[in-house]
C-alpha cells in the first residue's frame, strides 16, 4: 500500500499533538530520520503543507490572503481579522497582506478556496456579466 503525504503529515500531527515542545523536537528529529531511511525526503515539503492544513484545521486556525492595492494599517487589518474570525469561527487567523497594483481600490481575500472580491476589478467584472 501506497502512503500518501496527508497520511505521512496525519501521522505526524498525531505524533505531536499534546506534546510540550522539547518532546515535539524530538519526535520530529526521529520522524526526519525515518523519511530519509525511506528516501522519501523529496516529499517534505508536501508533507509540511499537508501537517500545517491539519494542524490549523485541528486548532480552528485560518489562513486568509487580502489583496489590495495599497497598504492597510493595523487597525483596518485586524478589523478584517475580526469579520474573518466570526464567519469562520475560528479561534485565531493568520493574514499575508499582498499590495497589488493592479488593484484600483477594493479589497479581494482568499481563505482556503473562498474568494471575496470587493475590488473595483471584480465588481466590475461581475456587473459586465450581469449584463451580458
Amino acid at each position: 500500500m501506497k502512503v500518501d503525504s496527508k497520511q505521512y503529515a496525519q501521522a505526524l500531527y498525531e505524533l505531536t499533538k499534546n506534546k510540550p515542545e522539547n518532546e515535539v523536537f524530538v519526535v520530529i528529529k526521529k520522524y526526519v530520520t525515518n523519511l530519509r531511511q525511506q528516501g522519501l525526503l523529496n516529499k517534505r515539503e508536501d508533507i509540511i503543507e499537508k501537517f500545517k492544513e491539519i494542524y490549523n484545521k485541528e486548532n480552528s486556525i485560518i489562513e486568509a490572503k487580502i489583496f489590495t492595492g495599497r497598504e492597510l494599517s493595523k487597525e483596518i487589518v485586524d478589523n478584517i481579522k475580526n469579520v474573518l474570525m466570526k464567519k469562520y469561527n475560528a479561534k485565531k487567523i493568520e493574514t499575508k497582506v499582498n499590495v497589488d497594483k493592479s488593484l484600483r481600490g477594493g479589497i479581494k481575500i482568499i481563505v482556503g478556496e473562498d474568494i471575496i472580491d470587493n475590488s473595483v476589478l471584480g465588481r466590475l467584472q461581475k456587473l459586465k456579466q450581469a449584463i451580458r
